[in-house]
C-alpha cells in the first residue's frame, strides 16, 4: 500500500520532469549535445563537491596500478548522466528521442529465437536504460521488462506511484512489449507472469545489480555487491537462454548495445547452485566492464567503496 499521499520529493520530481520535458521539446535535436555540455559545465561549477566526491570514490575503487584518470572519469560520468536525463526529457513526448544505436553480439540471439526459447537479458546498469529498450524495439524485439512499481519515484506515496513514476517511465514504455511490476507488498504473482512469457518464447529484461529475496554476495572492485538470483533461477526453471547485456556510450548521444556470450544453463546442478555460479560470472563480467568503461557505469551513484 502507498505510504501517505505525497512528499516534497514527489513534487520536485514531477516539476523537473514536466518543466524539463516541455523545455526539451523546444530545443532542436541537433542542439542536444551543445545543451548537455553547457549543463555539464554548470554542474561542475555549482556542484563541484559532488564531482570531487565522485572522483574520490572512483579513485578508491580502481586498482592501485590503474592508469585511468579518476577526475576525467568523474567528469565524463556526469556528462553521460546528463545526456541520459536529457534523452528521457525528450522522450516524454512519445518516440521523441532518437539516439544513434549500434550493436555488438546481436547475432547471439539468433539460435534461441529460431528455437522458440525464452530469452532473459540480465542487464547491467551502464549509460542509458532507455537506450537499451529503444534499441531492441528498433530491431523488432521489444521485451517484457521487470521493475518495481515505484521505478522512477523517490517515494512510495500515492502521488509518487501514480504520477511521478508513470511520468518518469513514459520515455521507456513506448518501446516495451510489457512492463511487469514488483508490487509494493512484494507478492510473487509477477514471477508467474515472467515464467509464462518465457514459456511463450518471449524476451524478458531483468537488471542484475539489485538485491532480492534470494541474493548472492559477490566481489566487485575490492568490495561486495548483493546480486538477486531471480534471473538465473528463472532461466534454470524454464530452460531459457541467459545473456548479460549493457548499453555503452561511444560519443555524444551515440551508443553501442553489447550482448555477451550466453551463460550456459546447467540443468544437472540444483537450481540455487547454478544461480550462484551464474551470479559469480555476472559479477566477473560486470567488474571487467566497469574497468573497461568506468565513466558509463551508473553504479557509482549507489555503490559505496
Amino acid at each position: 500500500m502507498p505510504s501517505g499521499f505525497l512528499a516534497w520529493q514527489d513534487v520536485r520530481r514531477i516539476f523537473v520532469l514536466t518543466s524539463g520535458g516541455l523545455l526539451a521539446q523546444f530545443v532542436p535535436a541537433r542542439a542536444s549535445a551543445c545543451v548537455t555540455r553547457i549543463l555539464c559545465r554548470a554542474y561542475q561549477l555549482l556542484l563541484g563537491q559532488t564531482v570531487r566526491d565522485l572522483e574520490r570514490k572512483i579513485r578508491k575503487a580502481l586498482p592501485a596500478d590503474s592508469r585511468l584518470d579518476p577526475r576525467a572519469i568523474a567528469e565524463q560520468h556526469i556528462l553521460m548522466r546528463l545526456e541520459d536525463i536529457w534523452g528521457r526529457l525528450r522522450g516524454i513526448r512519445r518516440f521523441g528521442w532518437h539516439p544513434h544505436i549500434e550493436w555488438e553480439g546481436l547475432e547471439r540471439l539468433d539460435a534461441p529465437l529460431r528455437d522458440g526459447r525464452g530469452i532473459i537479458l540480465w542487464s547491467m546498469r551502464f549509460s542509458s536504460a532507455t537506450v537499451l529498450k529503444q534499441g531492441f524495439y528498433r530491431q523488432g524485439l521489444p521485451f517484457a521488462h521487470l521493475s518495481g512499481v515505484n521505478h522512477g519515484s523517490a517515494t512510495l506515496t500515492t502521488l509518487g506511484l501514480r504520477v511521478a513514476a508513470p511520468l518518469y517511465c513514459r520515455a521507456e514504455n513506448c518501446y516495451l512489449k510489457e512492463r511487469i511490476q514488483i508490487p509494493v507488498d512484494e507478492s510473487l504473482n509477477y514471477v508467474q507472469r515472467l515464467r509464462e512469457r518465457l514459456r511463450s518464447g518471449n524476451l524478458v529484461s531483468i537488471f542484475g545489480e539489485h538485491e532480492g529475496r534470494q541474493s548472492y554476495e559477490a566481489h566487485l572492485l575490492g568490495t561486495t555487491i548483493k546480486l538477486a538470483l531471480g534471473a538465473p533461477s528463472l532461466a534454470w526453471l524454464e530452460n531459457a537462454a541467459l545473456f548479460t547485456a549493457a548499453p555503452i556510450r561511444v560519443g555524444p548521444f551515440r551508443y553501442r548495445i553489447v550482448i555477451d556470450e550466453a551463460i550456459p544453463i546447467d540443468l544437472a546442478k540444483p537450481r540455487r547452485e547454478f544461480a550462484v555460479q551464474a551470479a559469480q560470472e555476472y559479477a566477473r563480467r560486470l567488474e571487467a566492464r566497469v574497468l573497461q568503461h568506468p565513466a558509463d557505469w551508473q553504479g557509482w551513484l549507489y555503490r559505496e567503496f
